[in-house]
C-alpha cells in the first residue's frame, strides 16, 4: 500500500506541476484583506479568484512547508502599548482561508512586525522580526500539530541600535541568517533541531557603511548567500564556511541602479533564487513615486557563485513599499512582482537564457494597501 500511495502522490505532484492555472495568495500593507488570485500560463493572464477578510493586515506572509498553514505578520500592531503579532490561518484551499490565532511576540520590543518565514524542517518552528522603533529583537514561535501557531517560545535580541528586516534558512535549518537593515549587519544564529530555538553564532558588519542589509536569501548547496542591500541599491555576494556556517563577503557587489543615479533615491528591496537556482532576482525601488523602480537576474554556476549580471530593467511604477519579486517553485520562467504605489500584482517571463525578462500579465488590486508580497500556492 505504501508503493501505491507513493505512486499517486508523485501522480498528484506531476498533475499539479503541469497545470495551466496556478494560485498566488497576496498580502497588504495598510488594508485586512488576504488576496488569492489565479495566473494561467498559458493564456498568461492573472485574474483575481477571492478576497479575504482577515483581522489583521499582513505585509509579510509566508507558507507553511506542507502549504496547509500560513503566516502572516500583524503590522501596524507594534506601538507603546500592543505588543507586536503573528497571525496563522489554515488554508481549506486558497479561496477558504480560516483565520485561527493571532500570537503576540512578547519580549520587550514594541515595534512593527515586518517579516515571517516557516521553517522548512522540523520543529517546523515560525520566526519573526520587526521593525522601527525599539526593534532589535527576535521572536521564535512553535506550531501545533495541526501547523496552528501556538506560542512565542523564545524571544531572542540583536542589538537595541538594530531593526532586521528579513531572515533566511541554511538548506539543512541549522542556522538562521538575519539582514540587519539598521544595524548594517548579517547576523547568524544556530537553531536547536529540537526546540528551535536559536542561539547567536556570529555578527558581520556589511561591506560598507551605509549599506543596510535588508533580505537574504541562501543557495540550496549551503555554500553561497545573497543580500540586497536597500541603502547602497547592490547584491552582494558570501561565502559560507561549510564548518562553522558562517557566511564572509565575497567581494562581489552588483549595482541596482543605472550608472549616475544616486542609490539615496532608492531603497533596495528583494533577492530570490529561481526554481532550479540558477538564477538569482533582484529588484530596487524608488523612494519618489516618479522614480521608477529596477528588476534584475544574475546568472549562478553550479555552485552559486554569480557569474554574471543579465540585465537590469526598469519596473512599471516606483514599486512604492514593495516591488517584491517571488520566482515561481515550479518553472525559471516566471516570477511574481507586487506594487504598493497603486496596488497590483505582476508576471514577468523570464527569456530561457535568462538574458532578458518582459512582463506578460497584470491584475490591479487598488484597496489602498495591496499589495505586499505575494506567494505561489500552487
Amino acid at each position: 500500500m505504501r508503493g501505491i500511495g507513493g505512486s499517486i502522490a508523485l501522480t498528484s505532484l506531476a498533475i499539479s506541476a503541469n497545470a495551466l492555472i496556478h494560485e498566488l495568495l497576496v498580502g497588504t500593507f495598510g488594508t485586512k484583506s488576504l488576496y488569492t488570485i489565479e495566473f494561467d500560463d498559458e493564456a498568461l493572464t492573472l485574474e483575481l479568484a477571492a478576497n479575504t477578510s482577515v483581522p489583521v493586515s499582513g505585509s509579510w506572509i509566508a507558507l507553511s512547508h506542507d502549504k496547509a498553514n500560513l503566516y502572516t505578520t500583524a503590522y501596524g500592531q507594534g506601538n507603546s502599548t500592543i505588543s507586536p503579532a503573528f497571525a496563522s490561518y489554515t488554508l481549506s484551499n486558497t479561496t477558504e482561508i480560516t483565520h485561527d490565532v493571532t500570537i503576540p511576540a512578547g519580549g520587550n520590543c514594541t515595534a512593527t512586525s515586518i517579516f515571517v518565514v516557516a521553517d522548512p524542517n522540523p520543529p517546523h518552528a515560525v520566526y519573526g522580526v520587526f521593525f522601527g522603533d525599539n526593534a532589535g529583537c527576535g521572536a521564535v514561535l512553535s506550531v501545533d500539530e495541526d501547523g496552528v501557531l501556538n506560542a512565542a517560545i523564545q524571544n531572542y535580541t540583536y542589538t537595541s541600535s538594530g531593526a532586521v528586516h528579513g531572515t533566511a534558512f541554511s538548506p539543512d535549518s541549522k542556522f538562521l541568517y538575519s539582514a540587519d537593515d539598521r544595524g548594517n549587519a548579517l547576523w547568524t544564529h544556530s537553531i536547536d533541531a529540537t526546540t528551535g530555538e536559536v542561539a547567536f553564532v556570529a555578527n558581520i558588519t556589511a561591506p560598507t557603511s551605509g549599506a543596510d542589509p535588508r533580505h537574504v536569501t541562501v543557495h540550496p548547496n549551503g555554500k553561497f548567500l545573497y543580500v540586497v542591500l536597500e541603502g547602497s541599491s547592490q547584491v552582494a555576494q558570501y561565502s559560507i564556511d561549510q564548518s562553522t556556517g558562517i557566511p564572509s563577503f565575497s567581494n562581489v557587489t552588483y549595482p541596482l541602479l543605472s550608472s549616475g543615479e544616486d542609490a539615496a533615491d532608492f531603497w533596495a528591496d528583494e533577492v530570490a533564487l529561481s526554481f532550479s537556482s540558477k538564477f538569482l532576482w533582484a529588484t530596487n525601488r524608488g523612494r519618489d513615486a516618479s522614480t521608477l523602480g529596477y528588476i534584475s537576474v544574475f546568472t549562478l554556476d553550479a555552485d552559486g557563485a554569480i557569474l554574471s549580471q543579465n540585465f537590469l530593467l526598469a519596473t512599471t511604477t516606483s514599486g512604492g513599499a514593495a516591488n517584491a519579486v517571488t520566482p515561481s517553485p515550479f518553472t525559471d520562467r516566471f516570477a511574481a512582482l507586487t506594487d504598493s504605489s497603486t496596488g497590483f500584482v505582476e508576471i514577468w517571463e523570464l527569456a530561457d537564457d535568462g538574458s532578458n525578462a518582459t512582463v506578460v500579465a497584470h491584475l490591479d488590486l487598488v484597496d489602498g494597501g495591496c499589495c505586499a508580497n505575494a506567494v505561489w500556492y500552487s
